[in-house]
């Protein structure tokens, strides 16, 4: 379903198909921050899936104990996909939460009922973190979930949050994983290039609240909010790193015409 977003006063429309999460421009695709940031290395997130299989092994494999030639197959495979497997149970969790979110904020900004809390562990652990945070501070969200474009510089992307804390203009950029990125920096900047570019309104701050899902006994920091700093150098880093990822799909495309040319 693509979705229609007029920004610049109505002279931009900006399309959202939300199955394909592709943004476009009088037809014209448009590449997103999210996307664009990702060609930044996650070298944690290599051991950490080496990790993942390592403990598939151990949970199938007992000392003295032989497998045959489909078991050590079918435990190849499970070790293959160890990490998808974890990372797509967190992506969802992940989905979750952020649903909640937008719900939850679209209905105080709306000033309508809001929603129970969800009954999941999890979840609720996530979320109670983030309410103990608007509580300790004065925070009032404007808007949730706001799509932006930048004309000059051709990227889209969506922000999940507009907000006044303790008196300040802030872009808030909300993350469920167990730690904070350089790169999602990255992201809350482009977000605010975009929006000061349209809206002529200065955002002074920018906030990444990581809600963790887990708890404090497992060794996990329970909640995080990080302030970006030097904007400015940020995103000229975004920049170029929008670049790179503009010569990958360039590149992709070269790659897919020489394989049906048999090149």
């Amino acid at each position: 379903m693509t979705i229609n977003y007029p920004l610049y006063k109505g002279k931009i429309n900006l399309e959202f198909d939300d199955r394909q999460h592709r943004y476009s421009v009088k037809g014209k695709t448009v590449y997103g921050v999210t996307s664009i940031t990702g060609v930044i290395a996650k070298n944690g997130l290599m051991y950490w899936a080496a990790n993942m299989g390592a403990e598939m092994f151990l949970k199938n494999v007992k000392a003295g104990v032989a497998l045959d030639e489909v078991q050590i197959k079918q435990l190849a495979d499970l070790i293959k996909t160890a990490h998808t497997q974890k990372k797509e149970t967190a992506a969802d969790l992940g989905s979750m939460i952020h649903d909640w979110l937008d719900q939850f904020l679209k209905a105080g900004i709306a000033k309508k009922p809001l929603p129970k809390m969800p009954i999941n562990p999890e979840m609720r652990n996530a979320i109670k973190s983030f309410l103990d945070w608007t509580k300790k501070n004065k925070v009032k969200f404007i808007q949730t979930e706001r799509k932006v474009y930048s004309l000059k510089y051709k990227y889209a992307g969506t922000c999940d949050g507009i907000a006044m804390v303790n008196g300040k203009p802030t872009i808030i950029d909300f993350k469920t994983g167990n730690a904070v990125y350089p790169e999602m920096f990255l992201q809350t900047v482009a977000y605010q290039a975009a929006l000061q570019e349209e809206t002529g309104k200065k955002f002074t701050h920018n906030l990444v609240l990581r809600l963790s899902k887990e708890d404090k006994t497992k060794g996990v920091k329970p909640f995080e909010v990080i302030e970006t700093i030097n904007h400015a150098e940020n995103f000229k880093t975004f920049l170029a790193a929008k670049q790179i990822y503009e010569w990958q799909m360039a590149n992709k495309k070269v790659e897919i015409i020489n394989k049906v040319n048999g090149k």
